[in-house]
């Protein structure tokens, strides 16, 4: 049971995963933000890679066939999951801190990850066709 449910969602356990180090890891490993030093450029990196979660997630609860329906539900994960992830940078980290906008990016992430899973279902039956 455990075997099959790892084999249908490991694309997803391993964003998650990325997600998790990414979220923990101190920002000095973030080279990228402070390269650019544009405003605000880590909350595109919370709304990419929630976008990320949630698209790979949908296509992974209907095996990325395009003939099923998505399960919808699985989407409390990654809005659960960000929630989460901003409680343990307020509580674990003493460099990333919690911020309600990272949990705004992380919500349009979700929302546009379903956009995208949408428009790859599209793409993979065209392709298959």
């Amino acid at each position: 049971m455990i075997w099959l449910f790892l084999k249908q969602y490991y694309k997803s356990i391993l964003i998650g995963l990325l997600i998790l180090w990414l979220s923990l890891s101190g920002s000095s490993t973030m080279v990228p933000g402070k390269i650019l030093n544009i405003p605000y450029i880590d909350k595109l990196g919370h709304l990419s890679m929630y976008a990320l979660f949630s698209a790979v997630l949908l296509l992974d609860s209907c095996h990325w066939q395009t003939f099923r329906s998505f399960s919808y539900i699985v989407l409390l994960i990654p809005l659960a999951f960000g929630a989460v992830m901003e409680i343990l940078q307020m509580t674990l980290t003493e460099m990333r801190k919690a911020e309600i906008t990272d949990l705004a990016a992380n919500i349009g992430g979700v929302t546009a990850g379903i956009i995208a899973a949408h428009i790859a279902r599209r793409l993979i039956y065209r392709f298959k066709s």
